[in-house]
């Protein structure tokens, strides 16, 4: 049976909602962070792209923002995902190690 169009917002919102909350939320360090001497704050870090790389990251992002129902997504919300999956998914660390092999190449 398909949903009505009204069910269908309904739940867009509540996904809408618990991403606003989560992203809102106090985030609280995992336990390896908890090492004296750390620093607790977020850290910036930098990354220069070539002008066409950084364009089509930025109608990449434009065009995630619109799937996922937000008014935006910035390249700053990739990196930190693409830094987590890095560092959970081993399959994806592998292939951006065979990416830095063939690059240093």
């Amino acid at each position: 049976m398909s949903k009505s169009r009204a069910e269908e917002m309904r739940e867009r919102a509540a996904r809408i909602s618990q991403t606003a909350k989560a992203e809102h939320a106090p985030k609280t360090p995992a336990a390896s962070d908890e090492q004296p001497g750390l620093h607790m704050k977020p850290i910036r870090s930098t990354v220069d792209l070539a002008p066409m790389r950084h364009a089509q990251l930025k109608a990449w992002c434009g065009e995630t923002a619109v799937q996922l129902g937000k008014s935006r997504v910035t390249t700053q919300d990739v990196v930190r995902a693409m830094v987590e999956r890095l560092l959970t998914d081993e399959t994806f660390a592998r292939n951006i190690r065979a990416d830095l092999k063939k690059e240093s190449s």
